[in-house]
């Protein structure tokens, strides 16, 4: 079975896990098929998802008509233990037996059905007494059993189609985040690339700028030039605006995750909140405006 592995089976894990569970499938297959057709062997057939789910069930079935029989037989030699354990010393056993021997040959193929669906019915109820009130509360509890159970099994149903309808929710709101609706200008990490080495250089030019200020400071003399500080200061402040614009636009793109999906919901969910407060912004001039009308 290793052959029907495909290659996008090593990348996806749903898709490994379900051929994994098909080869399983298979190997069942073929073990039941040996067994049935021992000492031959089973005859070829075609092996496809038909073919499989076809086997399956036909195997299914016979496993259970195989149970029944089992069951049958474990009731008939456990009724026969309990009639030989009653019955008196050995002479009245022999008689006996062969009364229950004669009885049971002389049954009709109609009494001996009804025999055996008595005995099944015993069985599945989980009872040895065949007393129609005992075998009617039995047949209640059962009855209430099932109720159970099916009322289970459509709170299970229920919760699967909750379950799926927010799967199919989730990747539908995965794929819108992941289209071209939601993607990055192709210029952005060339951009972010090229502000961040201007600021780290500007960064670098203004702490030189106040080194040769603060030693210009030290070396000047007691009574400096007043038009020369005006210059350096215009020219530090000048400096300082363009790193400050700078890291102000390099900080717009800080706050984001560095994973393009995560971006991605960031970007969703602010511009979800923009159209929250724009349609409160709307409904509030609205009132305004009617009230003013008023």
């Amino acid at each position: 079975m290793a052959s029907q592995w495909s290659p996008g089976a090593i990348f996806s894990p749903s898709q490994a896990r379900q051929q994994q569970a098909q080869a399983k499938d298979w190997n069942y297959i073929d073990t039941w098929l040996s067994v049935k057709y021992s000492p031959k062997s089973a005859p070829p057939f075609e092996r496809n998802n038909e073919t499989l789910k076809a086997l399956l069930a036909l195997a299914s079935r016979n496993e259970s008509v195989d149970e029944e029989k089992t069951l049958v037989a474990k009731v008939e030699a456990k009724a026969l233990e309990e009639l030989k354990s009653e019955v008196g010393p050995k002479g009245e056993a022999d008689a006996d037996t062969e009364i229950l021997e004669g009885l049971s040959h002389s049954l009709t193929r109609g009494g001996r059905q009804s025999l055996e669906a008595i005995a099944a019915l015993t069985v599945t109820l989980g009872t040895t007494s065949v007393e129609q009130a005992k075998l009617g509360k039995a047949i209640i509890s059962l009855t209430k059993q099932r109720f159970d159970l099916e009322q289970q099994a459509q709170r299970i149903e229920a919760l699967q189609g909750k379950l799926q309808s927010d799967l199919d929710l989730l990747r539908n709101t995965l794929s819108k985040i992941q289209s071209d609706e939601f993607a990055a200008a192709p210029s952005l990490p060339q951009k972010t690339a090229e502000w961040n080495r201007s600021t780290k250089i500007l960064t670098t030019k203004v702490q030189e700028y106040k080194d040769r200020l603060a030693s210009l400071n030290d070396d000047q003399p007691p009574n400096p030039s007043l038009p020369g500080v005006i210059a350096e200061e215009k020219e530090i402040a000048t400096l300082k605006a363009r790193v400050l614009h700078l890291e102000a636009q390099a900080k717009a793109f800080q706050g984001l995750p560095h994973d393009m999906d995560l971006a991605r919901l960031e970007i969703e969910r602010v511009r979800r909140e923009l159209e929250v407060l724009t349609r409160q912004r709307d409904r509030l001039f609205e009132g305004l405006v009617e009230g003013h009308k008023a």
